[in-house]
């Protein structure tokens, strides 16, 4: 049952304008939480679709195959590649 969603051309003009003044760092951030909110979409789109039972069984398949030890060291690795590209601050408490 897929939810037809649709922006009034009102709604389009005004984040098309804010789009259009924003600095090319703060666009990107923009266009990041529409694909946020369009996610969160078919995501609740996919779990009407989907029985409890349907659900729990997948869950349970995800479970086995995250639950071998090549699954736990290749989210080890992807885990470690993630924290080395992203920069965080340094906590100031540890800095004193």
């Amino acid at each position: 049952m897929a939810i037809n969603h649709v922006a009034t051309q009102q709604q389009e003009q005004i984040v098309t304008d804010i789009l259009r003044i924003l600095p090319p760092h703060r666009a990107s951030q923009l266009v990041d939480f529409a694909r946020f909110l369009e996610a969160q979409i078919l995501a609740e789109e996919l779990m009407q679709e989907a029985t409890p039972e349907e659900i729990a069984a997948d869950n349970k398949r995800w479970d086995a195959l995250v639950s071998t030890p090549e699954s736990q060291n290749l989210l080890a690795n992807l885990a470690a590649e993630a924290l080395n590209e992203t920069t965080f601050p340094a906590p100031t408490a540890l800095l004193q």
